[in-house]
C-alpha cells in the first residue's frame, strides 16, 4: 500500500480537539488544525510557474501494512488502508484510511483521523474495535475521531499492540459499514514517524 500522501484536513473537528474532516484525497496535503492550508501543505511562500508548489510528502519507510510519511519534517504521518470493506458493492468507489499525524510545531503528537471515505452525520457515533478493545469515535463530514480525547493517547497505545482494528460506523443515509485494518507494522512506522518529526 503506497497511497502517497496526507489527507487534507479541510474541515473542523467536532467537540473538544478541532482539526478537520478528510475531503480530498491522501495525495493532497494536510491541513492545519483548523481546517486552513498553512505551511505544512505548501513550500515556504515561494511561487513556481506563478502558482504555489504544494509540498510533496516524502515516504520515509514502508512498516509492513502501514507507511509512513513527513512533509517538510514539519507534519509526520502514519498511514494504512482497510485490507475489507463490507458491504464492498456500497463501498467499492470510496477511499478510507487511518491517518495518525504528529506535528511537534503546534504541539500534536500521534492525533488519530479515520477517513471513512464517505459523509457520516456531524456528532454522529462510529466504534473503534482493537482486539476486543473498543473506543467510541464521533463522526463529522468523512471523518471520525476518538470521541474522549483523554483516551486518544490510549487508543494509540491499543492500536501499536494490536493485530487488527475494526471500524463500525454509518453513512448520513444510514447505512452499516464495517472496514477491517491489519495493524502489522503500526508500530515501526510510528517510532518511524517519531525519529523524524521530534
Amino acid at each position: 500500500m503506497c497511497l502517497g500522501g496526507a489527507p487534507a484536513l479541510a474541515k473542523s473537528k467536532p467537540a473538544a480537539k478541532d482539526a478537520g474532516a478528510a475531503s480530498e484525497s491522501p495525495a493532497d496535503a494536510p491541513a492545519d488544525s483548523h481546517g486552513k492550508a498553512d505551511s505544512h501543505g505548501k513550500k515556504g511562500a515561494g511561487k513556481k510557474n506563478g502558482h504555489d508548489a504544494a509540498a510533496k510528502p516524502e515516504l520515509l519507510g514502508s512498516f509492513g501494512d502501514w507507511n509512513a510519511f513527513s512533509v517538510q519534517g514539519k507534519t509526520c504521518y502514519a498511514l494504512g488502508s482497510p485490507k475489507e470493506r463490507q458491504p464492498k458493492a456500497k463501498l467499492k468507489d470510496s477511499q478510507a484510511y487511518v491517518f495518525i499525524s504528529t506535528r511537534p510545531g503546534e504541539g500534536v503528537k500521534n492525533e488519530v483521523a479515520v477517513n471513512l471515505g464517505y459523509p457520516t452525520k456531524d456528532n454522529g457515533s462510529a466504534v473503534a474495535d482493537v482486539d476486543g478493545d473498543t473506543f467510541d469515535l464521533v463522526t463529522k463530514g468523512n471523518n471520525a475521531w476518538v470521541k474522549n480525547t483523554a483516551k486518544e493517547k490510549e487508543f494509540v497505545e491499543t492500536l501499536k499492540s494490536g493485530s487488527k482494528l475494526v471500524v463500525k460506523a454509518s453513512s448520513a443515509k444510514g447505512s452499516a459499514t464495517t472496514d477491517t485494518y491489519s495493524l502489522k507494522g503500526l508500530s515501526e512506522a510510528l517510532t518511524r514517524v517519531q525519529q523524524e518529526c521530534k
